[in-house]
Parts: structure tokens; C-alpha cells; sequence
């Protein structure tokens, strides 16, 4: 069979390498070709080019449509990434290979540019930029406290939440109602960043991990929105402990903390329940109230002087232990369960996955005919035949 190359851009695809910060290291990893190979391939001055396959490949690893390789570097809506403080604790002090991270800050921007076009090509009045003045030397208490308000995060709400998801989606839609962009970012381990701020002055973003759960994810959306306010744009990882070399991290946490736990309601719930020793089943029941996970409870224990640094580390390593098992579980059910019921979680977790204002700009755009259904079903990422359950659960909001 003759051998059938893709005469793609090689300027364009470089441009899109240094760009994104790609290095031809995670490329030959990605696609399972040799990083000498893709050099020769990313190299302009020969006339080596890969297949139609692994140029297919290419694009699929850098998150592109495969007629991009061939476009010139001038037409490709590719930006530079911005610069973002990295605040993150990795456990490998050596250098470390970004390009996976830098592809998510992409996709982040991606969508956040295709909602302002949109919203500017379909005549929608964006939601406008609303934020508070908060003082340099405001107090975490009362930090915590102008965002409840600001945002309106209801503590009723919080303890009427049917569920955890219910709550992350609830606070998720508040965030955005004062003009942040909130959406979830893909293909990254939770240890390597949980949650991303990118500021600016109209649109400010707050990517929180897909692979998290919807606790972890609540979490996540008040601590980087506390770098928001403090006009940071940054990357994070440490939101499951109560400490870090950072000062910005652990203010964030503490902040994050108040806000979904005050302490005066933490110590009513205490007291009116005659709670004196705590267990693993009044941790959980703590949770459950609060719709937030069992690591931000004893944080919070931590944080009240309910517990000692021991109790907390005892309860730490418990709650992990049990959350590795129930993971375990988990894709094991999974391995089990029938097709029906895989079918019915794709929509639930494109919704969870994408920013509701972006959910609700294609079920307009789709209604009025701008989108078509494989449209919605590109920007997604899943198959048409879920695109009308997705748009009636949209509907619904």
C-alpha cells in the first residue's frame, strides 16, 4: 500500500507547539511515536511529513480539528497562554513536563472565547463583571462573609441540597450569575491541579478539575475565587489540607473553609446535637448536612479546635483510606453495570462538566437554529444521540 502523507503546515504546527508550550517529548508519548520522528515532523527546513494517521493522531493529542494542521499559523485562533503563579506542591522537586497542564489552560480559554463569541455573534447581552472591594487586610471571617452575602450562598440552600452535586452545581451557577466563567477542565490527575484562576477584567475564569468530585469541586470553585478577588492568576493543587508554603494557599483554604462551614454553625450543629467525642459517623453526618466533603469537616474540626493535630491526622488517613476503597468499588460497578445506565450519566456529566452559561447558550443557539446538533455535540465531546437529553435537562433550569 503506498504510503499516504499529510502535507500539514509544519510552521503552523510548530507555532501551535511553542505556543501552548508542547514539548515534542510528550508528543512522541502521546502518540506512541519517537521523539526524534516528531522533531523531523516539527522540523520546517526538510521534507519529512507523518501520515494522514498520525497526523490524525497530532491533532487529537493538541486538542485541535485535524484541518488546523493545514491552516496558516495567522488564522489559527491559538494564544499565547497567560502567565498563571504556580502555587501548586508537586511531590517530584525536578523539572516537570507541563505540557499536559498547559493544554488544559488552553481548553479553558477555548471555551471561554467560544462563549464570548457567541454571545456577541447571537446578539446575548453578556452577564456583566460584578465583584466586591474587599480590603487588603479583611479577615478571613469576614471575608468569608462578604462572598456569602455577595454571592448570595444561602445556608438554607446549602442544608436543603438534596446532594453534593446539587450544592457544587447550586454554587457554581451563583459564581457565574456576577459574570466569572466556571468550567472544568480535562485529561489531568487532581494531584497535578485542582483548581486554575485566570483574571482579567471582563470574564474572569475558574477552571476547577473534571476527575473531582463534586465536593472536591465546590471546594475548589470558592478557594480560586478568592484569588479572583484578589486579582491572581494562578495554579493550585493543595486544597486537601489545612497547610501549605504558600501564604495565598492557605488563606484561600481557610476563606474556602469559613464559607462552607462558618464555625458559629458548625459549633451550633455541635452543641445541639450533644456531639463530645467525634466519630467517622459524625464526620460523615457533618458532611452530609453541609453537602461539602468528609476532608474539608475535619479541616474544619481542625480549624475550631474540636480536634488535635493527631485526631486530624488519624481521621485524614481513615477518609483516604476508605475513599481509595470506594474508587475501587466504584470501577467495579461500573465494569457491571448496563449500558443503560452509562448512557444516562454522559448528559449528567457534560452538564457537571460544562459552565452553565455555556449550557445555556447552546440550548438557545440550538432552539433558534444557530447550532446544530452536531454542533452541541462537538463542543460537548459526546455523541448526538444524547444531545436532546442534555437540552431538556438545560431546559429545566
Amino acid at each position: 500500500m503506498t504510503r499516504q502523507n499529510a502535507n500539514i503546515n509544519k510552521e503552523t504546527f510548530s507555532f501551535i507547539c511553542l505556543q501552548l508550550g508542547i514539548s515534542s517529548s510528550f508528543l512522541a508519548q502521546k502518540t506512541g511515536h519517537s521523539e526524534e520522528k516528531i522533531n523531523l515532523w516539527l522540523d520546517t527546513s526538510n521534507d519529512i511529513f507523518p501520515t494522514i494517521n498520525q497526523a490524525k493522531k497530532i491533532a487529537k493529542v493538541l486538542r485541535i480539528p485535524f484541518a488546523g494542521l493545514y491552516m496558516n499559523k495567522e488564522n489559527l485562533p491559538v494564544q499565547k497562554l497567560p502567565q498563571l503563579r504556580d502555587l501548586r506542591t508537586l511531590p517530584n522537586s525536578g523539572k516537570v513536563d507541563n505540557s499536559l497542564l498547559n493544554l488544559a489552560v488552553a481548553e479553558l480559554i477555548r471555551y471561554h472565547d467560544f462563549l464570548l463569541s457567541s454571545e456577541s455573534e447571537m446578539d446575548i447581552i453578556a452577564t456583566p463583571l460584578l465583584l466586591p472591594v474587599i480590603p487588603p487586610s479583611t479577615t478571613v471571617s469576614k471575608y468569608a462573609r462578604i462572598i456569602r452575602n455577595f454571592f448570595d450562598i444561602s445556608l438554607d440552600d446549602q442544608f436543603n441540597s438534596a446532594s453534593t452535586r446539587k450544592f457544587y452545581l447550586y454554587v457554581r451557577q451563583k459564581i457565574e450569575n456576577k459574570g466569572i466563567f466556571v468550567h472544568c477542565f480535562t485529561g489531568v490527575d487532581v494531584e497535578i491541579v485542582r483548581g486554575i484562576s485566570i483574571y482579567n477584567d471582563i470574564t474572569p475564569i475558574i477552571g476547577i478539575n473534571s476527575n473531582d468530585r463534586s465536593p472536591a469541586k465546590i471546594f475548589t470553585i470558592i478557594h480560586e475565587l478568592v484569588h479572583i478577588l484578589n486579582k491572581q492568576s494562578t495554579l493550585c493543587n493543595e486544597m486537601s489540607t489545612p497547610f501549605s508554603r504558600f501564604n495565598e494557599e492557605v488563606f484561600c483554604n481557610a476563606v474556602a473553609g469559613e464559607v462552607l462551614v462558618p464555625v458559629a454553625s458548625l459549633n451550633n450543629y455541635i452543641n445541639t446535637h450533644s456531639i463530645h467525642d467525634i466519630s467517622l459517623n459524625d464526620i460523615e453526618t457533618i458532611s452530609n448536612e453541609f453537602s461539602i466533603s468528609k476532608e474539608v469537616v475535619i479541616r474544619r474540626l481542625l480549624d475550631t479546635n474540636h480536634f488535635s493535630q493527631n485526631e486530624y491526622d488519624y481521621f485524614a488517613n481513615i477518609i483516604h483510606q476508605n475513599f481509595l476503597k470506594q474508587l475501587e468499588n466504584e470501577k467495579l460497578a461500573r465494569q457491571e453495570n448496563s449500558k443503560q445506565h452509562f448512557y444516562r450519566s454522559i448528559c449528567r456529566d457534560a452538564i457537571d462538566k460544562t459552565s452553565s452559561t455555556i449550557c445555556r447558550i447552546l440550548l438557545l443557539g440550538y432552539s433558534d437554529g444557530y447550532f446544530s446538533k452536531q454542533d452541541v455535540s462537538g463542543y460537548l465531546g459526546i455523541k448526538e444521540q444524547h444531545i436532546p437529553k442534555f437540552l431538556s435537562e438545560v431546559a429545566k433550569w
